[in-house]
C-alpha cells in the first residue's frame, strides 16, 4: 500500500448531493482525487493522479458537509475515488465529525478487505473504525457493467456497525443523472446503453 503524504488537507475531485445510487438511501458522494492502484483499464483515470485539485481543511469540510446533509436530507455520505484510503490521515479526522452528526459513512476501496484490516498504519484503522458499510476490492474492467450492488463479484461488501444490511443495499438505484446549475453528473452501476442515453441528454 502506498504511503501517504502527510498532509493536513483533503484533496477533494468533486461532490454531488441527493445521490441514490451509491449506497442506500439519499447521500451526499464524494469523490477523493489520487490513486496509485492501478487497475487495469480503470474508468476514472483522471481521478489517478496524486495531484493537487480542491485542498480542502478535513474539519471545515466536514462541518459543510454536515450542514448539507441535514438541509438536503442526506442520511449518510459515500466517500469513493481515487482510493480514499491513499488519504487516510485527512479522513480519519473528516469522518470523525461526521460521525458527531450521526450520519451513516459508505466507502469504496481498490484494497482487499485483507489488505486494510492487516495495515498497521493507525489513521487506516481509525478509517476503518468510522465506516458503516467498506465496498473493497480491485476494479476489474472484465466485469465493467453489474446492474445491482450485489451484481459485482470482485468486491466484498463489508458490513462494520448495525446501520445497514444487505436488504438495504437493495434501496440503491442502478444508474441516475444528476442536474445541478454548476454540474452535471451521471454515476452508479449504468450500461453502454445508459452512457449513451446520459451522454445524449446532457448533450441537448
Amino acid at each position: 500500500m502506498e504511503p501517504e503524504k502527510r498532509s493536513v488537507l483533503l484533496n477533494v475531485a468533486g461532490v454531488i448531493v441527493g445521490s441514490y445510487t451509491n449506497g442506500p438511501g439519499k447521500r451526499v458522494v464524494i469523490w477523493v482525487q489520487g490513486c496509485t492502484i492501478g487497475c487495469p483499464g480503470c474508468f476514472n483515470t483522471p481521478l489517478q493522479p496524486h495531484e493537487p485539485h480542491h485542498l480542502i481543511d478535513p474539519v471545515v469540510f466536514a462541518r459543510t458537509i454536515s450542514e448539507k446533509c441535514v438541509k438536503t436530507g442526506c442520511e449518510g455520505i459515500t466517500i469513493t475515488g481515487g482510493e480514499p484510503f491513499q488519504q487516510a490521515v485527512a479522513l480519519s479526522t473528516f469522518t470523525s465529525i461526521i460521525r458527531e452528526s450521526e450520519l451513516t459513512i459508505v466507502c469504496f476501496s481498490g484494497y482487499c478487505k485483507d489488505a486494510l484490516f492487516t495495515s498497521t498504519d493507525v489513521s487506516i484503522q481509525t478509517l476503518i473504525g468510522s465506516i458503516d458499510i467498506l465496498i473493497a476490492g480491485p476494479y476489474n474492467h472484465r466485469n465493467r457493467y453489474p446492474r445491482t450492488w450485489s451484481d459485482d463479484p470482485d468486491k466484498e461488501y463489508i458490513f462494520l456497525s448495525d446501520a445497514y444490511s444487505d436488504d438495504d443495499l437493495k434501496r440503491a438505484m442502478e444508474c441516475e443523472l444528476l442536474l445541478s446549475q454548476t454540474e452535471s453528473r451521471y454515476t452508479g452501476f449504468f450500461d453502454f446503453g445508459d452512457r449513451c442515453l446520459f451522454e445524449d441528454l446532457l448533450s441537448e
